[in-house]
């Protein structure tokens, strides 16, 4: 994997040269386990973006903006392995040269133990990018990538993002950064993060957009099928809690609100199914959740007509909202919508053929 110094790329370098609008210089950090994917994918929406200035600047001789030029970066300068075992060269080891944007890829998650390890492995190259960010790069950050970010503190105070299944370590491990984990991808002073890992083809033509304009970027996009319209996470979000945290009772009153999830419910008659007090159980689903027993019921229930939504097609909406408990579809469209970020109806549009595609399998 070599940085983008030949073919085209010579020829618009030397062509804005002469303009002396020198490249805009972008580095891409290469990690041990990273996905390959967002590495070289995001060099790709580069190419095509300088594919893009080129074209114009061949029909128009007007420049509309610097391109970029690449280079993949590592900490000694030696080859990196992906997650899936494949073998990256890099053109350079870091050094105290400046860049205009740099990119950190996001890492194979293999469990805690192993991601902290891989934390721990990109420790070095926190103060480099604390320098960058200093020296007026741009630092943009995809998917557990946000991790590596996060650690260097530049977050701290500001607003950031991440991958939505990773929501609860980050909250944990980083307390004082504003997370936002609806947006698809967020900016901040300069300081760019991307949710789970696809969403590096957005953060990308986020940035051609930033350094080059939206018509450039509108092109790239365009060309590469990118659908730029998808600016949240909230369709993907899986919106029921978790069940494995250990706590016998709220682990019961799950399983409860599940069975009765289509009848009206009242916290008093859970409380009364429990043996507990309505106080006790507010507290403990506060402490292990991080939410009350009814808008979990909300969240459980709209995750359930999501379910509905992919697998069921012959069920109208009006028939789904009466099997999750709300005999008024419009509420539950409102309420569906403010949780999913799309009515049912849109909802269903573009995520039915996927559930059809997982019942095949």
């Amino acid at each position: 994997m070599r940085s983008a110094r030949t073919g085209d790329n010579d020829d618009l370098c030397a062509d804005t040269a002469n303009m002396r609008m020198p490249p805009r210089r972008a580095a891409i950090l290469a990690l041990d386990g990273c996905y390959a994917s967002s590495l070289a994918g995001f060099a790709d929406v580069l190419q095509v973006a300088n594919a893009h200035l080129h074209r114009h600047q061949r029909m128009s001789g007007v420049a509309l903006a610097r391109p970029f030029a690449w280079q993949f970066v590592a900490r000694d300068g030696r080859p990196v392995t992906a997650c899936n075992g494949l073998t990256l060269g890099v053109d350079s080891a870091l050094a105290d040269e400046a860049f205009d944007l740099v990119f950190i890829p996001g890492l194979y998650y293999a469990g805690r133990a192993a991601f902290e390890r891989l934390l721990d492995a990109s420790a070095p190259h926190r103060e480099w990018l604390r320098a960058q960010w200093q020296g007026g790069a741009m630092l943009a950050a995809n998917c557990t990538g946000t991790f590596v970010l996060a650690e260097t503190g530049l977050l701290r105070g500001r607003t950031a993002t991440t991958t939505w299944w990773l929501e609860r370590l980050f909250r944990a491990r980083f307390p004082s950064i504003d997370l936002q984990l609806r947006a698809m991808v967020t900016e901040a002073d300069r300081l760019c993060c991307a949710g789970a890992s696809a969403s590096y083809l957005l953060q990308a033509v986020r940035m051609v957009e930033h350094f080059c304009g939206p018509g450039v970027a509108g092109l790239t996009a365009k060309t590469m099928l990118i659908d730029t319209s998808q600016t949240t996470q909230l369709p993907f979000l899986p919106l029921q809690a978790e069940t494995e945290h250990g706590d016998p009772m709220v682990a019961r009153a799950q399983d409860w609100l599940q069975k009765h999830l289509a009848e009206p419910v009242r916290l008093p008659a859970l409380a009364a199914a429990l043996a507990v007090s309505e106080r006790t159980l507010i507290r403990r689903f506060g402490s292990v959740l991080g939410t009350t027993p009814l808008a979990y019921l909300q969240k459980l229930r709209v995750d359930t007509a999501r379910m509905l939504l992919e697998r069921h097609d012959r069920l109208g909406i009006e028939e789904i909202a009466a099997l999750v408990g709300y005999l008024n579809g419009s509420s539950f469209t409102r309420l569906f919508r403010a949780q999913v970020g799309m009515t049912p109806a849109a909802y269903r549009s573009r995520f039915a053929s996927a559930g059809a595609g997982w019942r095949a399998s």
